[in-house]
């Protein structure tokens, strides 16, 4: 039941990810993906969003407690479902206005090794000596 209340969190922000050009540029998925996976993704939510709402009326129903303790926790949830639907709906039509894909204007061999042999000044921007990088990634094999 929580993972239910978190699922929303997960997958809302990885459809907007790679869904968006702001952050993946020409890599974003297709039209027909994007369009598919909303769907299926709007109805897996909305389905946890019913069951968590009956579940939680089912109990209030049946609950042994005494009425005013119910009528008590219904008073303090059902506003709490409300900011969690409300939350869920601003992560839908937040606008992403970050963009952090940077298009390579121009490829120059030259300047690609001198990159990724960790050396600075590219079209120009100053020379700054090392530029830092991630030793685990540095010794990678490239495909050929």
């Amino acid at each position: 039941m929580i993972l239910s209340f978190e699922l929303p969190f997960a997958l809302i922000p990885l459809l907007k990810f790679s869904s968006g050009s702001t952050k993946m540029g020409p890599h974003k998925n297709s039209t027909y993906i994007i369009v598919i996976s909303w769907i299926l993704g709007l109805g897996i939510i909305g389905i946890n969003i019913y069951y968590l709402s009956t579940g939680f009326v089912q109990w209030i129903i049946h609950s042994t407690l005494p009425k005013a303790v119910t009528v008590l926790i219904g008073i303090v949830v059902f506003p709490l479902m409300t900011v969690y639907i409300l939350a869920v709906l601003y992560l839908m039509f937040r606008k992403d206005i970050v963009k952090t894909f940077i298009e390579p204007t121009e490829y120059d061999p030259a300047v690609q090794s001198r990159i990724e042999n960790g050396q600075g000044s590219f079209e120009g921007v100053p020379e700054f000596g090392l530029v830092p990088y991630r030793k685990d990634l540095a010794d990678i094999p490239l495909p050929k």
